[in-house]
């Protein structure tokens, strides 16, 4: 692998040093190893990196580019290459085994978000192709799919790249470089745990290659691996045993919804009384005032994960064959299984759930209630005073001994990518590939049949004094839900039905490009590549009847499904201007262009132009400016309108609006009929409790959406002096502005500004009954109209030198930093601009912001032993600028300080030809623990009590491993 590096840097004594470092350093500037378009025959030494389709002898490109080497990932032992990705600074945090417990579909995917601006806006390849996508309507690639023992290196791209790839890649590109070559057999196994002695992880990986024909003119390689991460359990972290809010954790932040029940007297017109429930001994308590935590209480962390278990299959074959003298044939596939489920707290369910707000309940005939509240029930509604009748019962209550409402996922992904490349002529060369991709995502779980549930609690004695439905129909089994355990298995069997999500991403990808060369003035070769590529991408998502109806204990969510494809043509030039003169080492000129032709948003278009000056020999100054573009995917676009009941979010400016009021909006409220008419009978128009409770909404796609627009500049230099070999140092600053993102408008937007202008595009948002002006549904449908800008200083610093303690022994330093100057958010034009530097994630902010986020690695080499020290560095953060939350001890936990986590390896090979190796290491080496972020603070993750995709929730963590070699 040094000598190809060596090769390829040739005519620079200094690059040259930077190649002998290994291609495992991790860089922000170079590519370490040979990508698959450059394997064309006849082209000399010319290399093809991330960002561009012009082979170039060069080692620098116009961008920064960083790239994760085979030895870096073998440094970080990591099962899964997410883990390695998240510590690289511009990367920030997406979908992971830390955050999707509670996802309905989807746990524990795997993804990529490049400079905290959403998955979809970072496009992930592998050897410089398209992958199809993870999660159901979405582009966001699962590298679970991903095999570690098969990258050859992780090159990583931040900013624009539309105009070389195409849609998706706003904030950038991940393309996983996989070795295309290998001889022999390896084989490697690894164990893991934490100091604790839980989270168990396993890996086991085999991997085979060998040449075939004449004059080896042909390479397969095998991959299978199998890995499991156990995951984790709230209950096993003391911060997260028990539910907390804010600073009270423990039985005072128990729910309410117990697994004994809790329940309430109503009136026959829907008005709240005194709370029956029971005790820990199952005792009836009556006459409590209101729905109680404490000793009623469920805690419902003792359930919860705070991560998912992951279990993967993985199966590659790659083959490449060289068809005749210039003209190569490979094919590329891909199998992948992953198992994944969630562990959640069972449904907690209420009268609300299954009847009309105020208007029902468990009917007061029912058998099950106790004589005793039989007896209170009697009593009220039979005195003298009507305001004390009982109507009905309402109740909250966990469904512990009904069912288990979480959910398993079993995701297989199959992939096949083939094509053909060489030469054209001795200048040119061509590469054509075809791209098929598929994914098919079974999630299962149960849930209630809402309309079986109110059957069974209309529950009677029969004349043989047994407990029957009054409907005995479809086999109805009464359900009694007064008392711990009190339901019965067949009542249990009656009521669950299954309720599944079946997701289906399919993408087929045709390209087709020439590039080379041909003489330009006499600075070099101009550079040359034109091509021209088709995409057709479609996904569906099938639900059972009773969640496309809302028939059970959720709301309505319909089945979406959707498709789009785009033809595009690109091209790119690279121009030599000057060489060896007084002022220039080197420079040049770059440029690419791509047209696209959707299916859905019509025509869009897309270009970079960038610069390159050496002034002299080890130094460059380098800048890329670039227009690029994403396209709305299947699910924004074509997503049914799923219901949801925001009633308790909902600000109406015409509540409270007299006849002589004189607000902003009040003219316009009594101009609706039924607002007037309830004011001309009630002085007012004013809202209920169970009034906000019934109203509902619908989050619907938008089939006219239009693309996303972002326009970024990187500028930089990169030092490499002759004077210090084995020294870089770059220095980058970056922009990126967002603008028509795609987002929600807001319901209260809507509401608002249908008052304000009457406008259909408001107004069609927000229906009022007609009878008395209060709103009964408002939606939030998707609309380009937010902008978001982030901007930076990315720093690169690597040296590398033998110390002279042992023969051949070298120290490799590696130091990654970023400095964060802006994160903003708009979220709609006349909005206020929202900044998310300096703060956690949550709340519908863009991402982490950190100001100052650091990887610095020192590596010792000497013979067969290798020794690596890891520190990575989270600055300090706020939970919530500028947010009061009433106590100064509370305003100090929104405050998070710096985080160091240290993670220390040592490897020792042995045998012949060192092919047998064992190593052993320590992640987080000083136990540091996560903040205490709880619920009530906008960062903390639902059974974690913390950021846990943020900040190592599991603490020391211990592994060994070994790997042989024949």
């Amino acid at each position: 692998m040094k000598k190809i590096a060596t090769t390829w840097l040739r005519g620079s004594a200094a690059l040259q040093t930077l190649a002998l470092m290994g291609a495992g350093t991790l860089t922000l500037s170079t590519a370490n190893a040979q990508a698959p378009q450059a394997a064309d025959a006849g082209l000399g030494d010319a290399i093809v990196v991330t960002g561009s389709r012009i082979a170039r002898p060069e080692l620098e490109s116009a961008s920064p580019i960083a790239v994760i080497g085979a030895e870096t990932i073998q440094q970080n032992a990591a099962n899964n290459i997410q883990d390695v990705l998240n510590e690289l600074p511009q990367v920030g945090i997406g979908t992971s085994r830390t955050n999707s417990n509670f996802l309905t579909s989807g746990n524990g995917v795997a993804a990529v978000d490049l400079r905290n601006l959403g998955e979809d806006r970072t496009l992930v390849l592998v050897n410089g192709r398209r992958f199809v996508a993870g999660i159901a309507g979405s582009s966001t690639v699962d590298i679970n799919n991903i095999s570690p023992d098969l990258i050859e290196r992780v090159e990583v791209v931040t900013g624009g790249a539309s105009a070389v790839y195409g849609s998706d890649a706003i904030a950038g590109v991940v393309n996983f470089i996989l070795k295309d070559k290998f001889e022999g057999i390896q084989a490697r196994a690894q164990y893991g745990l934490t100091s604790r002695g839980d989270n168990p992880r396993y890996l086991a990986s085999f991997l085979a290659g060998t040449s075939f024909g004449a004059d080896g003119r042909g390479n397969i390689i095998a991959n299978f691996s199998y890995d499991k991460d156990a995951g984790l359990l709230s209950r096993k972290r003391r911060r997260s045993a028990e539910d907390c809010f804010l600073d009270v954790c423990g039985p005072d932040s128990y729910s309410s919804y117990a697994p004994q029940g809790q329940f309430r007297f109503y009136s026959p017109t829907g008005a709240g009384g005194q709370v029956f429930s029971y005790d820990q001994n199952n005792a009836l308590v009556t006459g409590l005032p209101a729905y109680q935590a404490g000793q009623y209480g469920y805690n419902r962390n003792a359930v919860r994960r705070i991560s998912v278990p992951v279990e993967r299959y993985l199966a590659n074959l790659n083959l490449n064959y060289e068809v005749s003298d210039g003209i190569k044939a490979f094919v590329e596939m891909t199998y992948a299984k992953v198992k994944s489920s969630s562990q959640l707290e069972p449904s907690a369910v209420s009268e609300t759930d299954f009847f009309t707000v105020g208007a029902g309940g468990i009917p007061i005939t029912n058998a099950f209630i106790p004589a005793s509240v039989q007896a209170i029930i009697a009593g009220r509604n039979s005195d003298a005073d009507p305001t004390n009748d009982v109507g009905y019962l309402g109740f909250r209550r966990r469904l512990s001994d009904l069912f288990d409402r979480s959910n398993t996922n079993n995701r297989d992904t199959y992939r096949i990518a083939a094509g053909l490349s060489g030469n054209l002529t001795d200048r040119f060369s061509f590469n054509a590939s075809y791209v098929y991709g598929r994914l098919k995502d079974d999630t299962v779980s149960q849930d209630v049949s809402a309309a079986r549930f109110i059957q069974a609690l209309d529950t009677v004695v029969s004349p043989t004094g047994a407990i029957v439905c009054r409907d005995p129909s479809n086999g109805c089994v009464p359900l009694n839900l007064f008392g711990r355990n009190s339901i019965d298995p067949a009542a249990s069997a009656f009521l669950q039905v299954p309720k599944y999500e079946r997701i289906k991403n399919e993408e087929h990808v045709v390209t087709g490009s020439i590039s080379g060369s041909f003489p330009g003035l006499s600075a070099g070769d101009i550079g040359v590549a034109v091509g021209a590529e088709y995409r057709r991408e479609s996904s569906s998502a099938d639900r059972d009847p009773f969640t496309e109806t809302g028939g059970n204990t959720g709301n309505a969510i319909p089945d979406t499904r959707g498709k789009f494809d785009v033809w595009e043509a690109f091209g790119e030039l690279n121009v030599p201007l000057l060489s060896e003169t007084s002022f220039a080492h080197y420079l040049g000129l770059t440029g690419a262009v791509r047209y696209s032709d959707y299916s859905t948003v019509g025509s869009v278009f897309s270009w970079n132009a960038g610069a390159e000056w050496e002034p002299v020999r080890g130094l460059k100054l380098r800048g890329l400016y670039a227009v690029a573009n994403r396209a709305p995917n299947v699910s924004e676009l074509f997503s049914g309108a799923s219901e949801t009941f925001p009633g308790s979010q909902i600000a109406d400016p015409c509540e409270g609006v007299t006849a002589t009021s004189t607000g902003a909006l009040d003219a316009a409220c009594r101009s609706i009929p039924g607002v007037a008419a309830t004011i001309a009978a009630d002085g007012t128009l004013a809202y209920s409790l169970a009034d906000r409770q019934g109203i509902n909404g619908f989050d619907p796609g938008n089939p006219n959406l239009n693309e996303e627009k972002a326009r970024t500049l990187t500028f930089g230099a990169v030092l490499t002096p002759a004077a210090v070999p084995g020294f870089s140092l770059a220095v980058d600053y970056f922009r990126i502005k967002v603008k028509d993102a795609i987002t929600t408008l807001p319901r209260d937007t809507s509401i608002e500004q249908c008052l304000a202008t009457g406008e259909a595009q408001y107004c069609s948002n927000v229906i009022r009954d007609p009878a008395n002006g209060r709103i009964l549904t408002a939606s939030a449908p998707l609309l380009n109209g937010a902008s978001f800008k982030t901007s930076g200083i990315d720093v690169n610093l690597r040296y590398s030198r033998p110390l002279g303690l042992a023969a051949d022994d070298r120290i490799d330093l590696n130091l990654l930093y970023t400095y964060l100057i802006s994160l903003e958010q708009q979220p709609l034009p006349g909005a206020g601009v929202q900044e998310n530097r300096g703060q956690l994630d949550g709340d519908g902010r863009l991402g982490a912001g950190f100001k100052h986020k650091a990887s610095g690695r020192v590596t010792y080499l000497a013979g067969p032993l290798t020794f690596s020290w890891q520190v990575n560095y989270l600055g300090s953060i706020q939970d919530s600028i500028g947010e009061d939350f009433g106590t100064p001890e509370l305003n100090d936990r929104n405050r998070v300080g710096d985080a160091f986590y240290h993670d220390v390896q040592a490897r020792v090979a042995v045998g012949p030809d060192k092919r047998f190796e064992i190593y052993a290491g320590i992640d987080n080496l000083f136990d540091r623990q996560p903040p205490a972020l709880t619920s009530g603070f906008y960062s903390s993750i639902t059974g974690a009590e913390t950021a846990a995709d943020t900040y190592d929730p599991f603490g020391r963590r211990l592994y060994v491993g070994a790997q042989v070699r024949f």
